[in-house]
């Protein structure tokens, strides 16, 4: 996921990074070294191409997706045609922090299958079967270790790696983890994905290799953003070049001082702009200028001076104490950014919405945030104590100090965890942001300290190991979804914990866009109840799909 927009930002206003397969195949002297597959995103391509009038049982669906999914990997092989590895990665379980994102996601999709928008097309098969421990996932795997593993002649290429729902870790970060061990400089690789995640690990990842492009089949909504010159055919996939797009990134942060190393400076600016770990400040949206407006900060106060970046040139840590300067200049604005942004939001109560067609109700639908803002009204920032609303309404908190001090060094450990995570691999299994809204700027600056540290190496009560499968299962399926869990497990948690599985839950969804941004308040599942469980359901032999008896004390 990452960024929301980003991928849309990058292609129209980038749109020379961008290339066609031609490109490639018409230059005899070249081939690619390495490709690389992030694959959960086939299998949802899979499923959306499945025709749903069919009236498939749930079994025959199912083995239908897993075929085009084997198909589609084949597909990319033959084209790309690497010489040297092949890279196919599902996800396994999640960090912490992502499967509160993904839990999340689950109870908002959830919400959005009891909706009825008159679409008879609509596909009904549960897309949270793409989660690790499913019966699904297991068949998948079973399927997709059958059909490549040990082809290495067949393919011609030395090594073929699968990693899939068993091996823990997201799929992208177990490609980069190869890349940082086994690829150098000289070589090429093609990676299949086309997130902004893949893209700001692409960034991160250019001093282990120059030459990375990203690709997949451009979406409808971007096809007019392509230039006509390499659009191509509809099917065919668009390739982003890194290398091109760190440099136009360079040029047009228009630093007196220009370095390679302060893309790596623009990777945690955009950090701020929200993605699947830390929440956007309300101040700063990339939908109207948010990266622009944090450049014009960056090169104002970090990019000005000769030795200022925000990542160290020789440690590659994290230099708080010009991520400080750079913040106290933004908490300065903040609040008339806070205004701009909210006048903006203002002009859309006059629209109206034609709701005649399925496609006209769910679009509305997914326009409620920008429909109903009563808690943006409510804090106001046009009003005195506006602060002390915002703290209140969104992050359920009265605004003192112990509060505020909580809530910024949880944001800033965020901070060092995703750049870890982007640059270096997990730092922390079992970290996460624990609120929906970041802090205000005006207060983060009070906490970033001066001097070189780390927050997540002092979390050191923390057990660093990723869940078993069969806790992310509990963590991040909403009731409706239990099922999918062994009829042991549901029973367990139907019978001890049902009020943690709410059938009715309120958004809050102040200063988002799109219904698909909104936050579900749910129940909180403690780290604490986690590991208990995982203890208890390693005390007692559970088959993930079986049928044993044995009781979960």
């Amino acid at each position: 996921m990452g960024i929301p927009s980003y991928f849309s930002y990058i292609i129209k206003n980038y749109p020379n990074i961008i290339r066609n397969i031609g490109y490639f195949s018409n230059n005899k002297a070249f081939s690619f070294n390495h490709l690389y597959m992030d694959c959960n995103s086939i299998i949802y391509d899979a499923v959306h191409s499945i025709d749903t009038t069919a009236n498939l049982d749930n079994q025959t669906f199912e083995n239908e997706i897993i075929e085009k999914v084997i198909t589609n990997i084949k597909e990319y092989i033959n084209l790309i045609k690497p010489n040297t590895t092949i890279f196919i990665a599902f996800d396994g379980v999640a960090p912490f922090a992502k499967m509160e994102q993904q839990r999340t996601r689950r109870y908002r999709n959830r919400f959005m299958t009891t909706m009825d928008f008159g679409d008879s097309n609509k596909n009904s098969w549960n897309t949270s079967a793409i989660t690790p421990g499913t019966k699904f996932m297991d068949n998948l795997s079973y399927r997709i270790n059958y059909e490549f593993k040990n082809t290495e002649k067949y393919y011609n290429v030395k090594n073929i790696y699968v990693s899939c729902s068993d091996d823990a870790g997201e799929g992208e970060h177990k490609l980069f983890k190869h890349t940082r061990k086994c690829v150098s400089q000289n070589e090429n690789i093609a990676i299949y994905g086309l997130d902004s995640d893949l893209i700001m690990l692409s960034l991160f990842h250019l001093k282990y290799c120059k030459d990375i492009y990203v690709f997949r089949e451009a979406p409808e909504f971007l096809k007019s953003s392509i230039p006509i010159n390499v659009r191509g055919n509809d099917t065919d996939p668009h390739f982003l070049d890194i290398k091109y797009l760190s440099n136009s990134i360079l040029s047009e942060m228009k630093c007196k001082y220009p370095d390679d190393q302060r893309t790596y400076d623009y990777v945690f600016l955009c950090f701020f702009l929200g993605n699947d770990f830390l929440p956007h400040f309300p101040a700063m949206n990339i939908r109207t200028h948010g990266i622009n407006c944090l450049l014009d900060f960056y090169r104002l106060y970090i990019g000005n001076y000769q030795d200022r970046f925000l990542i160290s040139k020789t440690t590659g840590k994290i230099q708080w104490k010009n991520v400080s300067i750079l913040i106290n200049e933004i908490a300065k604005k903040e609040h008339e950014l806070l205004i701009n942004e909210y006048f903006v939001r203002n002009k859309f109560d006059k629209r109206t919405y034609t709701i005649e067609t399925p496609k006209e109700r769910e679009e509305a639908f997914q326009n409620l945030p920008i429909i109903f803002r009563e808690e943006e009204k409510y804090i106001c920032p046009d009003e005195p104590m506006w602060e002390n609303r915002y703290y209140k309404r969104l992050l359920h908190c009265k605004k003192t100090t112990e509060n505020i001090k909580q809530i910024c060094n949880n944001y800033l450990e965020g901070l060092e965890w995703v750049f870890k995570y982007y640059s270096e691999g997990c730092p922390h299994w079992r970290w996460k942001y624990n609120y929906h809204y970041p802090p205000l700027f005006a207060d983060l600056c009070k906490y970033i300290p001066h001097f070189e540290m780390d927050f997540i190496s002092n979390k050191t009560t923390l057990s660093n190991s990723p869940f078993t499968k069969l806790v992310q299962l509990c963590y991040v399926m909403p009731n409706s979804n239990l099922e999918l869990l062994p009829q042991k497990i549901y029973k367990f948690l139907a019978n001890n914990y049902s009020e943690l599985y709410p059938e009715n839950y309120d958004f809050k969804w102040a200063f988002c866009r799109y219904f698909w941004e909104a936050h579900p308040i749910l129940p909180d599942i403690s780290l604490e109840l986690l590991e208990q469980w995982e203890i208890q359901f390693t005390q007692v032999k559970i088959s993930i799909h079986g049928a044993d008896e044995t009781s979960i004390v």
